[in-house]
């Protein structure tokens, strides 16, 4: 079976020969490392070199690549740009991740919020929620809200997944309490880092509001890099350190679930599925 499904797929590479091999090439601008010169293109994407310098003279043509006479690299382009531009205004997280949001509300019966990730701001942005189904005391975000990378468990699985660099910026800039009680501190903060990377899910305690807790996994796109998160809030009392690992493990798999359907069909939830 995986010998059938891999000679389909290089038939379908073949009927798209070239352009396969132009999209290798511009997947290869990453923010880790955002310039390339033609050889080190043709190295890392496997190309000949004749290839790659008739591919990287039309991408530049069409502006998706641009050349930096002085360095002698190549770095995407206006088009690219605007491409993408594009594409994230049309980009509507929130349907896409409707059903996943019900499902988790009504297994925690606990208030849902979806943010999206502003990396113009370095913020979360609250997209969409569903407040908690309990009565008395319940936790309320009012969308297009906006927190900081540092605190609170819808913010800090974002910053946990970004390049180590934009990491460092962050615990390098000041960070002011969100809520005055609970003071952001560097270094526990980047342990708390590797903590959210290893297990899959953040942890907040009262780092946004006083007497909320919450627990939140980042949305990653096909190549790792975080879109927003998804995050469960309630009052402290209702989510005790011995509840905390299966709520963690229930956010977890929403956002896989998530992650997974940003790259292929995959059908709704059904009630209690994940």
């Amino acid at each position: 079976m995986t010998q059938i499904v891999k000679s389909e797929q290089e038939q379908e590479i073949k009927g798209v020969g070239l352009l396969h091999k132009a999209v290798l090439m511009l997947e290869l601008f990453t923010p880790e490392q955002p310039a390339w010169t033609q050889v080190e293109i043709g190295k890392a994407a496997d190309l000949p070199r004749s290839t790659v310098s008739r591919l990287v003279r039309y991408l530049c043509s069409r502006g998706y690549l641009a050349y930096n006479e002085r360095s002698g690299r190549y770095t995407l382009g206006l088009s690219a740009i605007e491409l993408g531009r594009r594409a994230q205004l049309q980009f509507d997280l929130a349907s896409l991740a409707a059903d996943i949001l019900e499902d988790l509300s009504r297994r925690t019966r606990e208030t849902i919020m979806l943010t999206g990730f502003n990396p113009s701001a370095m913020q979360v942005v609250c997209l969409d929620q569903i407040p908690s189904q309990h009565g008395g005391l319940r936790v309320y975000e009012t969308i297009g809200a906006t927190f900081p990378l540092y605190a609170g468990a819808s913010a800090k699985p974002v910053l946990a997944h970004l390049p180590q660099n934009v990491i460092e910026r962050v615990l390098q800039a000041p960070m002011p309490a969100i809520n005055p009680a609970v003071v952001p501190d560097c270094e526990r903060l980047r342990t708390d880092l590797g903590e959210i990377r290893q297990r899959g899910y953040a942890v907040s305690h009262e780092e946004t509001y006083p007497g909320v807790a919450g627990v939140g996994a980042a949305i990653l796109d096909p190549t790792g890099i975080p879109l927003g998160s998804i995050a469960i809030a309630a009052p402290v009392q209702r989510m005790p350190e011995a509840h905390v690992a299966d709520i963690g493990k229930s956010v977890a798999d929403a956002v896989h679930l998530l992650s997974q359907r940003l790259v292929g069909d995959v059908a709704p939830v059904k009630k209690g599925e994940m």
